[in-house]
């Protein structure tokens, strides 16, 4: 059939030299269909543009004028059309192509993240601690009640992990979800309210505080019942500490909250958020049935003897180091409150006198805010200069004897908070402080 561009029915005007005179003669092509829509063939063009044309000379130049005539009907307007059809055609394929990859790959990475994000639970009522959390706010049952029920298991199976749950009393079941999830600290904004001079109120500001969140109703009671529970159980017992350790040894008539680790201290941070004159000699009085029962870590300054019992009380806030924690009423006879020390004054090379001071005599966390301290990461990632700067911040309190801990470190993602934790743990923190239990648990494997 005739090709696509003959069929314009624009004519083509070709000259071509006449075999008798060696003038020229005028000659017009059209490429047009019959009404039945047949064509002209090519060879019916070629036979009448060459004929009478014997001579070869003359048939090679007739071909070389057939050739112009091809090339000046090459390009008929029916092909322009056409391709001016067939490009946006191919860009809206190609861009529909690139669309369709480019969600396949948010669908994945968010499938990720998902995956990520979700908690892994363990199962319920594994022990005593997750029965209570899984009936916490049912009528009528009682902690008493329910520990009683596992007197042999109350934290079975849960490991400890170096994890402090930052303001545990927004939590949905307050110091007993960190302790299944393995936590080995939990912190309680503490309040004096003028109205109520004998009770001190937990919560993270003056409006949220109310009679039935108490230091004593959260904290105080429910630890009391755990760990007499714990140390009523005839079977119960604990490890002795190294006997080459002279200074600090273990309640081994004691043992502390976690089944598999009996030994093993909860610290509970005391943050005083009112007058620490008038409301740290109540934290005193509040914690005196723990340590009337032997279950506080204590430091005698007669003997120098630190002894560690299954709770560890840390105060901080507005705790004064001077007139709180190295006041006669917190160490005569015994020093039951240690301090949150100051984590950038440790690294320091020209330390102050007061700076001397911190050690395991009179402190237990070394504490600094991450965000201020170290700074944001750099799209997720710390740079050189902050790790540095974190290795001899924890470098200082290792050298004391101190337990560092990075509060404010920063949220995001999981994948986001697990950079951070790999590189405070890769250089040595004593303590993860978080707010996503679950997320910690499984990255520190408990």
């Amino acid at each position: 059939m005739f090709p696509r561009f003959f069929r314009s029915r624009e004519p083509v005007v070709v000259e071509r030299p006449q075999r008798d005179s060696g003038s020229t003669a005028t000659t017009v092509y059209t490429g047009t269909r019959s009404s039945t829509g047949s064509s002209t063939s090519i060879a019916d063009v070629e036979a009448g543009f060459l004929r009478g044309h014997s001579n070869p000379q003359e048939q090679w130049k007739s071909t070389r004028i057939l050739k112009s005539f091809l090339a000046k009907l090459g390009r008929s307007s029916g092909d322009e059309e056409s391709d001016r059809l067939e490009k946006p055609r191919k860009r809206l394929t190609w861009t529909a192509g690139v669309c369709i990859v480019l969600s396949i790959l948010l669908l994945g990475v968010t499938a990720a993240l998902l995956v990520l994000e979700i908690p892994r639970h363990s199962p319920a009522h594994e022990n005593g601690v997750e029965l209570i959390v899984s009936r916490w706010g049912l009528p009528n049952p009682t902690v008493q009640r329910e520990l009683a029920t596992w007197p042999t298991a109350f934290s079975r199976d849960i490991k400890p992990i170096a994890c402090h749950s930052h303001n545990d009393y927004w939590r949905r079941v307050p110091l007993y979800d960190a302790l299944a999830a393995g936590c080995t600290g939990v912190e309680a904004d503490v309040w004096l309210d003028p109205n109520h001079p004998n009770d001190l109120f937990v919560g993270h500001t003056r409006k949220s505080l109310t009679s039935a969140r108490t230091l004593k109703s959260l904290y105080i009671d429910p630890l009391l019942t755990i760990l007499n529970n714990q140390n009523n159980n005839p079977s119960s017992s604990s490890s002795p500490s190294s006997p080459n350790d002279t200074t600090t040894t273990f309640l081994n008539s004691k043992i502390g909250i976690f089944d598999v680790s009996p030994t093993t201290s909860l610290t509970l941070l005391i943050d005083l958020k009112t007058d620490p004159l008038t409301t740290f000699p109540l934290v005193i009085a509040a914690i005196k049935p723990l340590l009337d029962a032997g279950y506080l870590t204590t430091y005698s300054a007669s003997t120098s003897a630190l002894v560690r019992g299954p709770i560890t009380v840390v105060a901080t806030g507005n705790t004064n180091f001077e007139q709180n924690i190295l006041s006669p009423a917190n160490t005569s006879p015994l020093r039951t409150i240690f301090f949150d020390a100051p984590l950038p004054a440790l690294s320091t090379t020209n330390p102050s006198a007061q700076d001397r001071l911190y050690d395991s005599s009179n402190s237990y966390y070394a504490s600094a805010s991450f965000d201020k301290e170290i700074g944001k990461p750099f799209f997720g990632r710390m740079m050189p200069d902050q790790v540095w700067k974190v290795r001899r911040q924890v470098e200082g309190a290792r050298r004391r004897g101190l337990v560092s801990r990075y509060w404010d470190t920063p949220g995001g993602t999981r994948a986001a908070r697990r950079g951070v934790w790999e590189v405070l743990v890769r250089e040595g923190v004593g303590v993860l402080s978080v707010d996503d239990l679950e997320g910690v648990r499984e990255f520190l494997g408990g």
